[in-house]
């Protein structure tokens, strides 16, 4: 063996050693060398020169850029909804207002919280500060429909909001209904009122909404027999069978 194939040898062994001691080292990355910062850029096609983008013709590479992107709306643009989410929603009841057999028309408490718990129940005996207890956990895909349904009908724009600072303060008057519901996003909070007077529903936004929150809370719209009052007909003398029974029972001595 030779000099110079000795020495061609102990130089190949030195560089595999140092590759191996790189990879062993505990640096981030990996041996071709270390791992990039993730881009948080949008990946789109670039299309062809005369071509409008999403056509045939754009099946070219893919380059990383932010021109282009989608604008933000109001259902965000990236497909999710704002962490501190919440919705709190009071249908009231005021005396002397008909009962009626839609969901949205009844007495009733929704919350949704940011972690997708459905708080509900529907009671005469509610109030706008009443917490009723878990029905439900929505699914993140549900939490997010119900933001893009809000962004839709309007309620996620607090700029046209007309409920006052404190909604606990609201008193329903007699012969009408109030739904009063306050959202939560991005660190602010805001109170739409929407009011019906006698047998008139709500406006088509609010029937919406409230609809929505009932379905997930598993409640549903009354029957005619459920809001019918129990009436038991025992005849012009009610205590006629008691005497029969009675009767048919072999008399006791006294002592």
């Amino acid at each position: 063996m030779t000099a110079a194939v000795r020495i061609q040898m102990t130089a190949c062994a030195l560089l595999a050693a140092a590759g191996l001691l790189a990879g062993c080292s505990g640096a981030v990355g990996t041996a071709d060398g270390p791992a990039g910062a993730p881009s948080n850029q949008v990946a789109e096609l670039e299309p062809v020169s005369g071509e409008k983008p999403g056509t045939s013709a754009a099946s070219g590479r893919f380059v990383e850029t932010t021109e282009g992107a989608p604008a933000e709306s109001g259902a965000l643009a990236d497909g999710t909804y704002p962490p501190d989410f919440t919705i709190d929603l009071t249908v009231l009841v005021g005396l002397g207002a008909p009962e009626l057999l839609k969901v949205e028309e009844r007495q009733a408490k929704y919350v949704v919280l940011p972690d997708g718990a459905l708080h509900a129940d529907a009671s005469p005996f509610i109030d706008i500060s009443t917490r009723p207890g878990r029905t439900r956990w929505l699914y993140e895909d549900q939490v997010q429909f119900l933001w893009s349904l809000c962004s839709q009908i309007g309620f996620t724009d607090e700029r046209n909001a007309n409920g006052p600072p404190n909604p606990d303060m609201l008193q329903v008057p007699r012969g009408e209904r109030l739904a009063v519901m306050t959202f939560r996003a991005r660190g602010r909070t805001w109170t739409f009122v929407r009011r019906a007077t006698d047998a008139q529903p709500f406006d088509a936004a609010a029937v919406r909404i409230i609809r929505t929150i009932a379905i997930l809370s598993w409640l549903p719209d009354y029957r005619a027999e459920d809001i019918a009052p129990e009436r038991y007909d025992f005849g012009p003398d009610p205590y006629a069978v008691y005497r029969a029974i009675r009767a048919q029972q072999p008399a006791t001595i006294r002592r």
